[in-house]
């Protein structure tokens, strides 16, 4: 028996639930069914919102010959039999399932056929178009984004498929409610845990303690991969670098449950150290000592240190001076301000350097006063160049550079 999901997937583009924003009156779906007009079309968003049904429903409500080719496992042998039989057809769509699985070789095959008209391509991918699709196809078709399904429309969505029928489904207002809610925006998981429920409460209504005893713990609709992972890590780093320490410790959270806690320590690291820096210096060590703590300690303890290091990290008082400082000099570097170190820096602890000149008149901080000298340490072309430029805000910081000043004073 086909599961639950195939047999409710929408015929049409009116069936589709959520994506208003995509098929609002005058958009470029519905003017597309309108005229009955077709182009290339790359849809774009999580798993489970429904990109492949989508793209179905839009080839049906169009009325143009389609067929399907995976990515993940199709083999080239079938991409090239639906590529001769499109050839064959006045129009025709193919409609590639994941093709950020696709090697960019074999994007490069469906190429020509966009380009003479014998294929209208509509792409499927969980991953950003704009990392994984080559730009000769991408330049070719419109990118459509779908978003995460509300759950107040999930819960619409059900009711309807009751009230009409379609499933023979008794379950309270209050457990539907909170089974689309933790089905996180999937409407395929949401439909996956209906069919659970179809067959293991047959006849009987399913309330809030059946929903938490089946399924007890929410979807996790991202992975240790593609634009949610980024987009998490990203947040987390922003929230960290803004003193929003509750919107830190979500997103930590969020991060943590995916898994990849290796990606995650990492990320945490360079956070403490480009964005708290002078600041304060003793919490890149720390948050170092915590991400080892928890490699020590492991499940479920180990999230204490690490969540440990994020509140610390958010409260903190925030500088990037040393970050900035290090990549202008890198950058200028790269940009080629190549020149000779002064020669009385130069290494002159070999026998006959003076005869080069190397070494002569250089001043050794330490017999002066404060430990420091007037004298020039970058090269001449560059010599007033200033890299590195204080935070006064931060006390630390304050602290420091005024001490540095205060040591240049003769």
């Amino acid at each position: 028996m086909k599961p639950l999901a195939y047999l409710l997937r929408p015929e049409s583009i009116k069936d589709i639930i959520g994506q208003k924003h995509l098929l609002n009156k005058d958009g470029l779906i519905s003017r597309m069914i309108e005229n009955k007009f077709c182009t290339s079309l790359i849809f774009y968003g999580p798993s489970g919102t429904g990109k492949t049904t989508f793209a179905i429903a839009l080839a049906k409500d169009l009325g143009i010959k389609y067929d399907m080719f995976n990515a993940s496992y199709d083999k080239k042998e079938k991409l090239n039999k639906i590529i001769d039989r499109a050839i064959n057809e006045e129009n025709f769509i193919l409609i590639i399932d994941e093709i950020h699985r696709m090697n960019k070789d074999k994007q490069d095959i469906l190429l020509e056929y966009i380009e003479k008209g014998n294929v209208k391509l509509f792409a499927t991918t969980t991953e950003n178009p704009y990392f994984v699709i080559n730009p000769a196809i991408r330049s070719r078709a419109n990118i459509i984004e779908l978003k995460r399904i509300d759950s107040s429309d999930m819960f619409s969505y059900i009711k309807k498929l009751i009230k009409d029928n379609v499933i023979d489904l008794k379950i309270e207002d209050i457990a539907l409610e909170h089974l689309c809610e933790i089905s996180s925006g999937d409407v395929r998981s949401l439909i996956n845990s209906l069919e659970l429920f179809l067959k293991l409460y047959p006849s009987q209504e399913i309330k809030a303690e059946d929903v938490i005893k089946i399924v007890p713990n929410a979807k996790n609709p991202s992975g240790a991969y593609g634009d949610d992972f980024h987009d998490l890590k990203s947040a987390l780093q922003k929230s960290i670098r803004g003193s929003d320490v509750d919107a830190a410790l979500y997103y930590f959270a969020r991060l943590y449950e995916i898994g990849d806690y290796e990606t995650l320590m990492r990320r945490m690291v360079i956070m403490a150290y480009e964005d708290i820096g002078m600041a304060n210096p003793s919490i890149p060590p720390r948050v170092l000592q915590a991400t080892n703590a928890f490699r020590q300690i492991g499940f479920p303890e180990g999230i204490i240190p690490l969540g440990l290091a994020i509140v610390d990290m958010a409260l903190s008082e925030k500088s990037n001076s040393a970050y900035l400082a290090t990549t202008d000099a890198v950058k200028d570097v790269q940009e080629g301000l190549i020149y000779d170190v002064p020669d009385h820096l130069k290494d002159a602890h070999y026998k006959s350097a003076t005869k080069l000149g190397r070494g002569i008149g250089y001043k050794y901080a330490h017999n002066y006063k404060n430990d420091w000298v007037e004298q020039q340490y970058l090269p001449n072309e560059i010599k007033d160049k200033k890299y590195y430029k204080n935070k006064p805000h931060s006390a630390y910081e304050k602290r420091v550079y005024d001490l540095y000043l205060k040591m240049k004073q003769k």
